[in-house]
């Protein structure tokens, strides 16, 4: 880290002119159903954990929604030709010939690939050749697990040619059918983004294509209703929690999956949608803050695109406001650029942040070269349950500008959840000077 410094801001027209498309003061929309707590995530959590992610795991508790997800259940298409594997449980059904077989060759390698990650599959697989989107599909209730389960298969989407594109396309939609198998539960928006970081890892010749989930870094990591395509660019949150935190490649997606198992009583026409994904991570992780806001800053300098700025101002010559275009999700950040050219000799930064009650933010400030590469990082100090917070940076001789970045963490009283349909944006914000 690098000592304090000072800073300055100008306030300038933002750099996206974009509808606003909720209230920074809007409340929830729908009424939250009551969550009593889950008498335990998993007996096992700690020991399990502590094999699969450097850093210790504790037990956790996670809310419970009684209400839950409906149990949606589709037949499969009508099978037409099908066509198996020799050399694992495969069947593709639908058109045969060329494309059949392609199809099985795909899955045969992600079936491969899929031991070596150390993703539990099914018994037996089904995929059905149709031109749709690929996904993984709940058949029925699978009432002979141990845990809760289902009876999963696939679509394929006919219309992909055969090659690097084929075998991504095969690999998210069998570890997708997987998932869903042992955690029928698990909210669409980490169900797509966990298949797909893991697809990446069995296919590594394919490309995740992340531009529209970088132009919306305020949306919460897991939220379907964002754009076309943002939930597979949020497989860019668990390829890189699983770099930073995972002791063997694919170890954190799949040890996340495992532990937000679904155990919903026999009898109920609702899947008990809690543990998910975001509790395991709330549960196991030291310090899930630091975690989020160390993501929040490689997205906007560790990856191309870079996350959207919200402002992109230069030096200020007197104090200026700076105010959120949007709210803010929980999981969600927010970027300020400051150019420090123009600065005089010695000038310090000042930042004063405030935000909307109920929140828990994070603020950090980088310090960019004129490569805009990192530099080092001032993290603000904030009370618990605050509404403000104050930086100041100095030394920045050697700076080309400075990077605010603001991350909401998600309300004080309970963990994010994805299943929330409307998460509960927060606006902030920031006022930035220079000082001699």
């Amino acid at each position: 880290r690098t000592e304090p410094d000072t800073s300055t801001v100008l306030a300038m027209p933002r750099i996206h002119d974009r509808r606003v498309e909720k209230s920074v003061s809007n409340r929830r929309q729908r009424q939250r159903r009551p969550s009593p707590r889950l008498a335990g995530l998993v007996a096992t959590a700690g020991a399990l954990l502590a094999g699969l992610f450097e850093h210790d795991s504790r037990a956790a508790r996670a809310d419970v929604d009684m209400g839950g997800k409906p149990m949606v259940f589709e037949a499969p298409p009508a099978p037409g030709t099908t066509t198996c594997s020799f050399r694992r449980a495969i069947c593709v059904h639908g058109a045969g010939g060329e494309a059949a077989l392609a199809a099985v060759g795909s899955l045969e390698r992600a079936w491969e690939a899929a031991l070596v990650i150390g993703l539990p599959l099914p018994a037996s697989f089904d995929a059905y050749l149709d031109d749709a989107p690929s996904r993984g599909v709940i058949a029925s209730r699978d009432l002979l697990t141990r845990l809760d389960g289902a009876q999963t298969f696939a679509i394929l989407d006919d219309r992909i040619p055969s090659g690097c594109a084929r075998d991504f396309d095969a690999a998210r939609a069998l570890y997708a059918a997987a998932a869903l198998a042992r955690t029928p539960a698990i909210d669409e928006g980490s169900l797509r983004a966990e298949s797909t970081s893991l697809a990446a890892l069995a296919v590594p010749c394919a490309s995740v294509d992340a531009g529209p989930f970088q132009a919306h870094p305020d949306r919460a990591l897991a939220d379907r209703f964002v754009a076309p395509g943002y939930d597979e660019g949020a497989s860019l949150f668990f390829s890189w929690l699983d770099d930073a935190y995972g002791k063997r490649p694919g170890s954190v997606p799949v040890a996340t999956l495992d532990l937000a198992a679904t155990r919903t009583p026999e009898g109920s026409d609702h899947w008990v949608d809690a543990p998910d994904v975001f509790d395991v991570l709330h549960a196991s992780l030291k310090d899930e803050g630091e975690a989020l806001g160390a993501f929040a800053i490689w997205r906007a300098l560790g990856v191309a695109p870079a996350a959207r700025l919200d402002w992109d101002v230069g030096w200020p010559s007197s104090p200026r406001a700076l105010a959120s275009p949007e709210g803010l999700a929980p999981t969600g950040s927010a970027y300020v650029r400051i150019a420090t050219k123009g600065r005089a000799p010695g000038a310090r930064f000042d930042l004063d942040a405030t935000w909307e009650e109920l929140a828990r933010m994070r603020w950090t400030v980088v310090k960019l070269d004129a490569a805009g590469g990192e530099l080092g990082r001032v993290e603000a100090n904030a009370a618990p349950k605050a509404t403000q917070a104050h930086l100041q940076i100095v030394d920045l001789d050697a700076t080309s500008a400075l990077l605010v970045v603001a991350t909401n963490l998600g309300p004080w009283d309970r963990t994010y959840d994805p299943d929330d349909d409307v998460p509960e944006p927060h606006g902030w914000l920031l006022t930035i000077r220079s000082e001699p």
